[in-house]
């Protein structure tokens, strides 16, 4: 009776999911399009470049390099693509273990105020999942990631995000936990 029960709840969980992700993903983008009525646009639409960067060394091992490009296609909403690379080492125990993750992914970001903004982003990533034989196989793990953060100028054209995000997709396989920090710093061109 408890592992009928347990089914049921896995079921409604992941297909709620999809359906969150969907439907905030829509509430980003029509943002901007609310927006994009009442404002004058910009002369020069600005591209911008970026990216986060994530070091850790000792008995765990971490470095994350994620550049991304992007668009302001309005004053308020912005969109682009990006890509991921990982490397993890685990050097504790008898079992040591590396691995590299790497993958793309697509972004949109909707400014509330000049401050604060609304993040929305799918990810693919392909990394190494142990299997049942105790081997490891390279998979490919999709991620719904959604939440916001706080922008910081730096100078004219540099500013830096801190994000707070969630994994609407999360899996067994999914590298992430939420909630998910993510620092990083842009530049427009």
């Amino acid at each position: 009776m408890m592992n009928y029960l347990f089914k049921v709840n896995v079921v409604k969980k992941q297909s709620v999911f999809p359906v969150l992700a969907s439907l905030l993903i829509v509430l980003v983008l029509s943002c901007g399009d609310l927006y994009a009525q009442n404002e004058v646009y910009k002369k020069d639409k600005r591209t911008f470049i970026g990216g986060n960067l994530g070091l850790q060394f000792g008995t765990i091992t971490i470095l994350d390099i994620s550049p991304y490009i992007g668009y302001e296609l309005t004053n308020y909403l912005s969109m682009g693509a990006g890509f991921t690379y990982q490397y993890f080492r685990d050097g504790r125990g008898e079992n040591k273990y590396s691995s590299s993750m790497y993958g793309g992914r697509l972004f949109s970001s909707v400014k509330i105020i000049p401050e604060i903004f609304a993040y929305a982003e799918y990810e693919i990533l392909n990394l190494e999942i142990p299997n049942s034989s105790g081997n490891e196989i390279r998979k490919n793990v999709s991620s719904v990631l959604v939440g916001g953060g706080y922008r910081q100028m730096i100078g004219p054209k540099m500013y830096s995000d801190i994000m707070i995000l969630w994994n609407l997709t999360e899996s067994d396989d999914s590298p992430y936990t939420n909630p998910i920090y993510r620092v990083g710093i842009t530049i427009g061109l």
